[in-house]
């Protein structure tokens, strides 16, 4: 089990839809949700999740400069400034946090993770699922994690 992971409301949003909120759970021992995150995707109930105030000028910076959502801005700030990995999907953010130096994960990254630690039978089985559903995942992943089969 990993220690602790800051999470964007996408990735909450993704296992949610395929009813595997709770898998982060049973791979970090804290799953930190900035406000901003919390705004956005409504209230949670697992024991691992913890709420946290973002009070950094980076914030409004990512919002006006970068064009990013405010969950996204509070994921990456709050990151940059504890060292803490993310969990983001979003394009422009992950390259954003990549970018100043972040561990970036996403939700693919999170099944592929499970499957490995023998939480979840199949990633690709569940990726689909979230592309059946309307995730937009590209063919290009697909067959990336399709060879792990």
């Amino acid at each position: 089990m990993h220690d602790r992971i800051i999470a964007d409301t996408s990735v909450l949003i993704a296992l949610e839809k395929i009813n595997l909120l709770d898998l982060l759970c049973k791979i970090y021992k804290e799953v930190i949700i900035p406000e901003g995150v919390l705004k956005e995707f409504g209230s949670i109930n697992l024991g691992c999740f913890s709420t946290k105030s973002v009070d950094s000028k980076l914030v409004n910076l990512f919002i006006k400069e970068m064009n990013l959502g405010k969950g996204e801005a509070e994921v990456i700030a709050l990151s940059y400034n504890t060292g803490i990995p993310v969990l983001i999907d979003d394009l422009r953010a992950r390259k954003l946090a990549d970018e100043i130096g972040l561990t970036v994960s996403g939700t693919i990254g999170v099944l592929m993770k499970a499957q490995k630690m023998g939480i979840i039978e199949s990633a690709l089985e569940k990726v689909l699922e979230l592309k059946k559903m309307g995730f937009y995942i590209s063919d290009e992943i697909i067959r990336h994690i399709s060879r792990f089969y």
